[in-house]
């Protein structure tokens, strides 16, 4: 079988009757390239110019990348996105998640960024957006969330081999400043979730639902999700939500997860689970339907000023229902609960999120007080007693009087000698 040539050179007559030199040639793939010109009249002079353009590597042209404008077209709509289609074979988006990524693309990106073409975009052009995005006043935290939808579609570019290298794995998140977060403290906790109920809470559903986040941590859009099969005796089993899209058969993470509760959070839920069926538990409709987001928040900020916590200072504290998730896992951790455990409750999936969703009151590390008292504490000298002045010291035991030659008065009678009589006879000399 015959090779195919590297090249083929072959003369094309321009209008000046003249005869210049075109060359074609294969890509890697065995596909014929359009033919091009080498500027040369004679033939040799062409085939050296194809030799060197091969010594160098650059006989076929490098592609040129496609402008982002041009990849990116029909991006984020799961009809038309090949990104999204290849995500469900392997790690599946949300409906929220990918509504997220949407807004932020038409918002912020997609304009910026059109006329570019993908192996154009280096780590300076991205930093350049980021410092226009932060001149428009965007929040760090939100500039991030931008990044992440950059990221992502950067990302696929280069998986797909559209680019050679990935500019934003040089790009650095903005910094963000800690949040500070005053959560809920145990004595306000018990006041907000008393029995008597009826004082602070203008619904018993409502109620018994943050008595369940503060016990559990659960989610907001986990609880709305909570149904009758997701009760048990002892423990109750996230593995959905309810979101602006519906109810959904998994959680954030996409990982069920098993919380432990009390008998007495069984039959609050039990209480519920009578009135809804096998519906949602949290509900007002016998279980059709959830109870609504907004009438959760809104009875807990009026509860929350019931007890002296005023708008503001919610506000401050960043106090939501979202905030029995750092009460709870607050809680635990002070209780010396495993950390591991703890992530096993909430859902969290590294010790960064743990240790985020973490606030320790210092002035409550009573461990702390014992370990200054107990160095500060100079040992107590022991006192001398009777017993530990004759301690080692033999103690001598009376002798025992022999009542050996003795009489009944107990005075020792002399002993007499009785003299040894010899053989010989008294009075022979």
């Amino acid at each position: 079988m015959r090779a195919k040539a590297i090249f083929t050179v072959f003369g094309r007559i321009i209008p000046s009757g003249k005869t210049v030199y075109y060359y074609q040639c294969y890509d890697e793939k065995g596909r014929r390239q359009w033919a091009k010109s080498t500027g040369c009249f004679k033939k040799t002079e062409a085939m050296s110019f194809c030799m060197k353009l091969f010594r160098d590597g650059v006989l076929i042209p490098e592609k040129k990348a496609p402008t982002f404008a041009e990849f990116t077209a029909g991006w984020w709509i799961p009809e038309t996105c090949r990104y999204l289609k290849w995500r469900e074979l392997h790690e599946p988006l949300t409906k929220s998640t990918i509504n997220i990524h949407k807004n932020n693309f038409h918002r912020n990106i997609k304009d910026y960024f059109a006329k570019y073409r993908l192996d154009e975009i280096t780590p300076d052009v991205i930093e350049n957006w980021l410092l226009d995005l932060r001149e428009r006043d965007l929040m760090p935290s939100t500039i991030n969330l931008q990044l992440r939808t950059l990221r992502m579609m950067i990302g696929e570019a280069f998986r797909l081999k559209l680019i050679t290298k990935n500019p934003c794995k040089e790009v650095k998140e903005v910094r963000q400043e800690d949040v500070k977060r005053i959560i809920l403290s145990v004595e306000e906790a018990k006041k907000l979730l008393a029995p008597d109920w009826f004082k602070l809470w203008e619904t018993r559903v409502i109620y018994i639902a943050h008595r369940l986040g503060a016990c559990t941590g659960i989610r907001i859009s986990e609880l709305m999700g909570l149904r009758k099969e997701h009760i048990f005796e002892n423990y109750i089993c996230i593995k959905g939500q309810y979101t602006a899209f519906g109810y959904v058969a998994h959680t954030k993470t996409k990982q069920d997860r098993n919380i432990p509760i009390t008998s007495l959070m069984r039959d609050e839920l039990e209480e519920l689970i009578c009135l809804n069926g096998d519906g949602f538990v949290f509900s007002e409709d016998g279980g059709e339907t959830p109870v609504r987001r907004d009438k959760i928040h809104r009875q807990f900020a009026k509860a929350l000023a019931s007890i002296g916590i005023n708008r503001a200072e919610q506000l401050e504290r960043k106090l939501s229902f979202h905030a029995w998730r750092h009460f709870l896992n607050t809680l635990l951790r002070m209780s010396n609960v495993a950390d591991s455990k703890v992530q096993s409750v909430t859902g969290h999936r590294s010790m960064r999120m743990t240790d985020h969703y973490t606030h320790f009151d210092t002035r409550e590390f009573t461990e702390v007080v014992d370990a200054q008292t107990k160095f500060l504490t100079e040992p107590k000298p022991e006192k001398k007693t009777a017993k530990t002045k004759t301690a080692g010291v033999k103690k001598r035991t009376p002798e025992k009087k022999s009542t050996k030659n003795t009489g009944k008065s107990g005075v020792k009678k002399p002993v007499t000698k009785t003299k040894k009589t010899s053989n010989v006879k008294r009075g022979k000399k």
